[in-house]
């Protein structure tokens, strides 16, 4: 069965419509990024008799169940609870008796903190910090580790940060602000390495941990619904150790002295008093499990996971390069029905967001005006990858994960695009059998007063241009810019910032126009991953790096849109960008005149050489997915 994009055409009054600020009505359903496990279907499976084994295989294709290697299972866990504090506050609690001392403890020596009591941890002007308690004063490094009981089974004391509070929303009684409270494990107080500020972060057991998480209602236990509980536990534990292999010692990331947030950057870690029996239950019965995949392993071993999830779908779940950018052989697309079952209660199954061309306008980069807006592009699952939009600065293609962000939408599953010219949508998007083919249909209508005649045609989708975000050519007050682009930064070169990193897979942030702790955060993960000074901040370094992947972007895109193999003989634009990617890497291939003659040859040989490929001079995908690869750019990405 082909998935079909229909357009139904009313008769509407053309002049009418072109005079008005026309409304535009997006509807889908979901909530989250759609890749992974929904929780709302993983409650569903639970509730009809599944088993948290049965709901982590479902939802992460080809993957086990394993207990996490014991030399892994010991190591603790760095998790960032704050970032850039020039002052940090902590109050000394009870929370059973007898209720222990807090002890700081840095190379100037120790300094006590009794219950009841606080303690302040200030960075200084030359660098070093004074740790003021009742008790007395220590000045010295910044460098300083806060211990109580917190290693025990049992704590009898935590530590409220100060002017921190976060949502419990697993009160009987409905969600509630509590100060952030931390009883397990010790704290490590850090210098941020650029600002004179300190970092907080929390060293803790994964099992300690992972009671910590709070990512799904703890009630669901009660209602059938405990082997989902046991389900989320387990996909927490295996993301956070698949972070841990991924991040290593937290020392090599001193912008947070972590390897996970404490937010959904990662996972929601919200500390003490929290959880319910049932989360305490769940997670106690799934000790040490994680999920596993032939695909990810490490000096010979599988290891766990990035077992991504979220809350909803419409009924089935994306693929994990259509939702992020890059294939994961385990984040296939899958049957999400339970998601949508009345009896689980999800009141985002099915959503619309109405906007009018002039907010349209505002949130597109790009657009000056929208006019109209329709679906081009299908997911095999029946929603909606791409959308244009037409208007001044247009006809212009966005894909749907980007305006997930970019329209504040709940997910992005869109189902139908509502505008003044009519309603387009995929074929089969009920959470039907999924399709393999994609085609659009296109209407034209012709009005002969006062009837109106629509004939319809079918016609091959055409990808378009999908490396938008990332083409130099979208992205012009940002390379153009002389200024250095920090945290308080405004305007439109941060807007493109923003928009880069979130083609980039970096940071679920809305581009806003405003340099924030998020773009900071993404910033600050991207120069991680290029080799650059961590700091933050986008200057002529980090900006010469953009330039670059933008610049292998825009060739990357044209190249791949011919998707034939290129060998010997062969003449083009396609071969000439080949020849300005080879040639930016240090591979010579001779003029970049589009002629693949002998230098050429040579150049995607010694490429292939490099990258340990089969070198037979014949630039195909394998050949492709290393050279985006060699950018930076997930071979997903430009497709």
């Amino acid at each position: 069965m082909l998935t079909v994009l229909v357009l139904a055409v009313g008769a509407l009054p053309l002049t009418a419509t072109a005079a008005a600020d026309p409304s535009i009505t997006l509807a889908g359903g979901g909530f989250g990024h759609s890749v992974g496990m929904s929780q709302f279907g993983a409650y569903g499976m639970a509730r009809s008799g599944y088993s948290w084994q049965e709901i982590m295989e479902h939802y992460f294709t080809g993957s086990s169940p394993a207990e996490v290697d014991p030399e892994l299972a010991s190591q603790p866990i760095w998790v960032n609870l704050t970032t850039e504090k020039a002052t940090l506050g902590l109050t000394v609690t009870s929370i059973g008796t007898p209720a222990a001392a807090a002890t700081l403890t840095s190379t100037a020596g120790q300094i006590t903190a009794q219950p009841g009591e606080t303690l302040t941890v200030t960075r200084r002007a030359d660098g070093t910090c004074r740790t003021t308690t009742p008790a007395g004063t220590l000045d010295g490094p910044c460098t300083i580790d806060l211990e109580w009981n917190g290693w025990d089974d049992s704590p009898t004391s935590a530590l409220v940060l100060d002017g921190c509070s976060l949502v419990n929303w697993n009160l009987a009684s409905g969600g509630r602000l509590q100060p952030c409270t931390y009883a397990r494990g010790g704290m490590r107080i850090r210098p941020d390495n650029n600002t004179n500020t300190v970092n907080l972060s929390l060293e803790i057991d994964m099992e300690d941990y992972v009671l910590g998480v709070s990512e799904m209602p703890n009630f669901w236990g009660t209602t059938g619904g405990q082997a989902a509980l046991e389900a989320q536990a387990v996909a927490a534990r295996s993301y956070a150790y698949a972070k841990v292999i991924q991040r290593g010692d937290p020392a090599n990331r001193p912008w947070c002295w972590c390897q996970v947030f404490d937010t959904t950057v990662d996972q929601n870690y919200v500390g003490w008093g929290h959880g319910t029996q049932e989360w305490g239950n769940a997670v106690a019965a799934t000790t040490g499990q994680v999920m596993t995949h032939p695909s990810r392993t490490v000096a010979g071993k599988l290891v766990p996971i990035e077992t991504f999830y979220s809350s909803s779908t419409f009924g089935w779940t994306e693929d994990s390069e259509n939702g992020f950018t890059a294939y994961v052989p385990y984040l296939r697309s899958v049957d999400d029905h339970w998601a949508i079952l009345p009896e689980v209660g999800n009141s985002n199954a099915t959503w619309t967001r109405t906007m009018t061309g002039s907010a349209l306008a505002a949130a597109l980069p790009g657009m000056g005006t929208v006019t109209d807006a329709r679906v081009t592009r299908c997911s095999t699952t029946g929603a909606a990858l791409e959308i244009v939009f037409s208007g001044s600065g247009g006809p212009r293609t966005y894909k749907t994960r980007d305006l997930r962000g970019l329209l504040s939408l709940r997910s992005m599953q869109v189902l139908s695009v509502t505008s003044p010219t009519g309603t387009t949508s995929c074929a089969d998007s009920s959470g039907g059998s999924p399709t393999t083919t994609t085609t659009v249909a296109q209407t034209t209508t012709t009005t002969t007063a006062p009837q109106t005649t629509t004939t319809t045609t079918t016609l091959p989708v055409t990808t378009g241009d999908a490396c938008t975000a990332i083409a130099p050519d979208n992205l012009p007050k940002l390379l153009s810019s002389n200024a250095i682009l920090r945290i308080g930064s405004r305007g439109q070169a941060v807007r493109e910032l923003e928009l880069f990193l979130l083609a980039m897979g970096y940071s679920p942030m809305t581009p806003d126009r405003t340099f924030g702790s998020r773009t900071a955060g993404a910033v600050k993960a991207f120069q991680d991953d290029r080799g650059l000074t961590v700091d933050g901040m986008v200057g002529s370094r980090t900006r010469g790096e953009i330039a670059l992947i933008a610049t292998a972007a825009a060739h990357i895109g044209i190249l791949d849109a011919t998707n034939e193999l290129l060998a010997a003989g062969a003449r083009g634009s396609d071969v000439r960008d080949l020849q300005h990617l080879l040639a930016s890497l240090g591979f010579d291939p001779g003029p970049k005149d589009g002629v693949y003659g002998a230098q050429t040859t040579n150049a995607v040989r010694a490429f292939q050489q490099a990258k340990k490929l089969l070198v037979d001079g014949l630039f195909g995908a394998r050949s492709w997915n290393a050279l985006a690869r060699q950018f930076g750019l997930d071979p997903t990405v430009c497709r």
